[in-house]
C-alpha cells in the first residue's frame, strides 16, 4: 500500500501513464516504471529494474541528486532538467518532476520525465498536436507534486495520499471518503463532468484511452485552482470497471500560460465554442469509438433562421451578441465531458452527442431556449424573434459511415427543418 492506495490500483496506473513515470529509492535504484520509460530508453522493464537512475542519467541526477535524495523528507518536491542515456548511447534532454513519499519507513521518489524536445516540437505543430502537448505539460506541471488517489467504483470509496490533500488545500486529518464529498470541492460548473467517474472510466476502458479530466477546485480559502487528474482503470472478469487509480497535479500556471494559444487554435474566438478544426478531430474520434463499441452517435446541426436579415436590421455588433447567446445555450446542452458544441461557420453550429440514442428532448429544448431569449427579429418571416432550426441525425451503426457522411445527413435534416417552416427540429435515424 502507498499511503493507503492499493498496490493493484497503483500498478494499473503505471501500466498506462502516457509519460515516463518511475519510482526509485533514496539510492536511485529503480523500483517501478511505466511502459513509456522502457520505450524511451530502449531497455526492457526487467533490465531497468536491475539498474539505477544514475545508470541512465548524464545530467543532474549523476552529479547532485544522490545527496538530495538522502536528505529529502516526505513531501519534498523538485523540478530539474536532466539528460537520459538511451541504450544505443543517444542522449535525450528531459524535464523531471519528482515527489518524495514515505512507505513503511522507506523513502520512495515518484517522478515524471517529460521529453523536452518532443514538447517543444509539438508546440509548433498547431491545433492537431496542441491538445497532446497541453496534456503532457499538465502531467508534469509544478504546483505541489503528484497527489495519488484510488477510487473503488463499486463501493464508492476514495483513498488519497497527503500530497493530494495539500493540492486540494485540505487537512489530511479530515478525510475525503466518497465522490459526493469530493464533489463538494469542485467548482460548480465542473462538478458533474469531473465526478462522472463510472461513465468516464467505462468509456476510457472501452477505447483504451487514459482518463484525464481537467477541472477547477475551490479551496477552503476561496482560491480557485485548475487540476488535472490522470488515471488508469481496473476491470473485472466481465469487463466492467471496478476501480480507478491515479494522481492529480495542480496545472493552474500551465493552464493560464497556454489558454491564449488554446483559444486561438481550438476555439472559436467569438463564441468560445470549439472551432471547425477541433470539431472535425473530435468527430473522427467519436466515430471510431462508436464503431468499436456499437454505441449510437448523435449529431445535431443548428442554424440561426434568417440571420442575414437580422444582421442587416440590427448590425453586426448585435449579430455577434446574438450568436454568443445561442452559443451559451449550446454550451449548457453539452454537459457531459465527451459532448462537444462547435461553431462550424457563420451562424451554423454543431452539437456532438456520443451515446445519445433519444436526442429529441434535448435538441427540442435548445430550439425552445433560443426562442425564449426574446431577441427581437422583426424582419423574420417566422416569428418576430430570433429562432433556430435544427437537423439531427442519430447513427445506430457506423461501420460503413464516414464522418463526412454523417455531416451530410445532418445537413439534409436541417434542410427539411427549414422547409417545414423553421423554428423546429427534424430528426433522422441511420
Amino acid at each position: 500500500m502507498l499511503n493507503g492506495i492499493s498496490a493493484d490500483g497503483f500498478r494499473a496506473l503505471l501500466a498506462n501513464v502516457p509519460d515516463g513515470f518511475f519510482i526509485h529509492d533514496e539510492t536511485g535504484h529503480i523500483l517501478d516504471l511505466s511502459e513509456r520509460c522502457s520505450a524511451d530508453l530502449g531497455y526492457t522493464r526487467e533490465e531497468l529494474l536491475q539498474m539505477s537512475i544514475l545508470d541512465i542519467s548524464d545530467g543532474l541526477a549523476g552529479k547532485e541528486s544522490p545527496g538530495v535524495w538522502r536528505g529529502a523528507s516526505a513531501g519534498f518536491t523538485a523540478t530539474y532538467r536532466d539528460v537520459t542515456i538511451h541504450r544505443d548511447g543517444t542522449r535525450l534532454p528531459v524535464e523531471v518532476r519528482l515527489a518524495c513519499q514515505t512507505v513503511d519507513g522507506c523513502k520512495l521518489f515518484l517522478g515524471v520525465a517529460l521529453d523536452i524536445v518532443e514538447r517543444e516540437d509539438m508546440a509548433m505543430d498547431g491545433a492537431d498536436t496542441l491538445r497532446e502537448a497541453y496534456e503532457r505539460l499538465s502531467l508534469a506541471a509544478a504546483g505541489g507534486g503528484l497527489g495519488i488517489w484510488d477510487y473503488d467504483i463499486v463501493r464508492d470509496e476514495m483513498r488519497c495520499d497527503p500530497q493530494w490533500y495539500r493540492i486540494m488545500g485540505l487537512d489530511p486529518a479530515r478525510a475525503i471518503r466518497s465522490i459526493a464529498e469530493f464533489r463538494a470541492l469542485i467548482h460548480p460548473e465542473d462538478a458533474e463532468r469531473a465526478t462522472e467517474v463510472y461513465e468516464a472510466a467505462r468509456r476510457a476502458a472501452d477505447s483504451d484511452e487514459n482518463y484525464g479530466p481537467v477541472f477547477r477546485i475551490v479551496r477552503p480559502d476561496g482560491e480557485v485552482r485548475w487540476i488535472r487528474s490522470a488515471a488508469s482503470v481496473v476491470r473485472d472478469r466481465e469487463g466492467a470497471p471496478i476501480r480507478a487509480a491515479g494522481f492529480v497535479v495542480d496545472i493552474t500556471d500551465a493552464h493560464h500560460a497556454t489558454a491564449s494559444l488554446r483559444r486561438q487554435t481550438l476555439e472559436d474566438p467569438l463564441t468560445g465554442l470549439a472551432n471547425r478544426r477541433h470539431f472535425d478531430d473530435e468527430l473522427r474520434r467519436a466515430c471510431l469509438h462508436a464503431t468499436r463499441t456499437g454505441e449510437p452517435l448523435t449529431l445535431a446541426m443548428i442554424d440561426v433562421d434568417h440571420f442575414k436579415l437580422y444582421n442587416d436590421e440590427q448590425g453586426h455588433v448585435r449579430g455577434d451578441e446574438a450568436l454568443r447567446s445561442v452559443a451559451d445555450i449550446l454550451k449548457a446542452a453539452a454537459r457531459r465531458p465527451y459532448d462537444l458544441a462547435a461553431r462550424y461557420g457563420g451562424e451554423e453550429f454543431l452539437l456532438l452527442l456520443p451515446g445519445a440514442e433519444q436526442p429529441a428532448e434535448l435538441v427540442g429544448r435548445i430550439v425552445e431556449a433560443v426562442l425564449a431569449l426574446g431577441i427581437p427579429h422583426r424582419g423574420s418571416p417566422v416569428v418576430p424573434h430570433l429562432t433556430v432550426s435544427c437537423g439531427c441525425v442519430t447513427a445506430l451503426e457506423l461501420a460503413d459511415l464516414d464522418p463526412l457522411d454523417l455531416i451530410a445527413a445532418c445537413d439534409s435534416a436541417l434542410y427539411r427543418a427549414k422547409a417545414d417552416g423553421r423554428n423546429r427540429i427534424h430528426l433522422t435515424q441511420l
